[in-house]
C-alpha cells in the first residue's frame, strides 16, 4: 500500500515538473528556469522508493541513490535565488537592491557547496519500511533492514533544506500581506508540517507528500510573479486577478 503511496507522489512531481517545463517555454524566466532545475528529478525521489524492493540491494539502487541524493543536495538551495526574485518581481523595494540579491545568491551558493560535499564523504545502507526498501545515509532503528545496522551511518544536516523554506515561507507571508495572494505560503507551511513528522510513525512518505504541494506553489509563484517588470498596487493586482 505504502508502495503505491510513493508512485501517485512520484506522478504527482512528474506533473508539476510538466507544468513548469510547459511554463517555461512559454516564458523563459530566470525564476522559472531555476525552479525547474530541481524538479527535474524529485519525482525520481519517490519512485525510487517504490521500486527499491523491485530493483534489490545492490549497485543499481547504490546508483540511482547517489544520483536523487546528488541531485538533491546539489540544486535544491537554488530556490535561495528564486525567493529573492520573487521579492523582486513582486515589488519590494528592499529587494531591488543588488547587495540585498548578492545576499540570496551567496547564501544559496554556500549551501549547494556545504551539502554537495556529503555525497563524498558519506557511506549509503539499506532501510526498510513496510514493504519499501531504499539507501540511506543513517540508518534509524525503526526502519533497519536487521538489527545489527540499527544506528549504523552518518547524520546529514537537514539546514539547507529547513532554511530554504523557511525563507520562502517568509516571501510568501510577505506577498500574501501585499498582494493578498496566500498559495506560496500556505504550500510552504505544509512542506513544513509535513517534515515535523516523525518517521519512526509513518517512515518518510509523509514528508515526500509534502514536496510536490510545496512545489507546485513555488513553481505557481514563479508564473503569477516572475515575469512581472514592475511594482503593482493591491488594487492593480485585485484588478489583475
Amino acid at each position: 500500500m505504502i508502495t503505491i503511496g510513493y508512485l501517485i507522489i512520484a506522478a504527482a512531481a512528474f506533473a508539476c515538473l510538466i507544468w513548469c517545463l510547459r511554463a517555461y517555454m512559454a516564458q523563459k524566466t530566470t525564476v522559472l528556469l531555476l525552479t525547474l532545475i530541481p524538479l527535474l528529478f524529485l519525482w525520481f525521489d519517490s519512485f525510487a522508493v517504490a521500486t527499491g524492493r523491485f530493483i534489490g540491494e545492490g549497485p543499481i539502487m547504490l546508483g540511482v541513490t547517489y544520483l536523487r541524493y546528488a541531485w538533491h543536495w546539489g540544486t535544491l538551495p537554488l530556490l535561495i535565488i528564486v525567493a529573492g526574485i520573487l521579492l523582486r518581481r513582486a515589488g519590494f523595494q528592499f529587494a531591488q537592491n543588488k547587495i540585498v540579491m548578492g545576499l540570496f545568491c551567496a547564501l544559496a551558493v554556500f549551501f549547494i557547496v556545504y551539502d554537495f560535499r556529503y555525497i563524498f564523504i558519506v557511506d549509503f545502507y539499506p532501510a526498510c519500511f513496510a514493504e519499501t526498501l531504499r539507501y540511506v545515509t543513517k540508518v534509524s532503528e525503526t526502519q533497519a533492514c536487521s538489527p545489527d545496522i540499527a544506528g549504523v551511518g552518518m547524520s546529514v544536516s537537514p539546514a539547507a533544506a529547513i532554511l530554504t523554506n523557511l525563507i520562502l515561507m517568509a516571501v510568501g507571508i510577505a506577498i500574501w500581506i501585499r498582494h493578498k495572494w496566500p498559495w506560496l505560503a500556505v504550500g510552504c507551511m505544509i512542506m513544513f508540517a509535513a517534515a515535523a513528522v516523525p518517521q519512526s510513525l509513518v517512515g518518510p512518505i509523509v514528508g515526500n507528500m509534502g514536496e510536490p504541494i510545496f512545489n507546485f506553489a513555488v513553481v505557481a509563484a514563479a508564473i503569477r510573479y516572475g515575469g512581472r517588470k514592475q511594482q503593482d498596487s493591491p488594487e492593480q493586482e485585485g484588478l489583475a486577478a
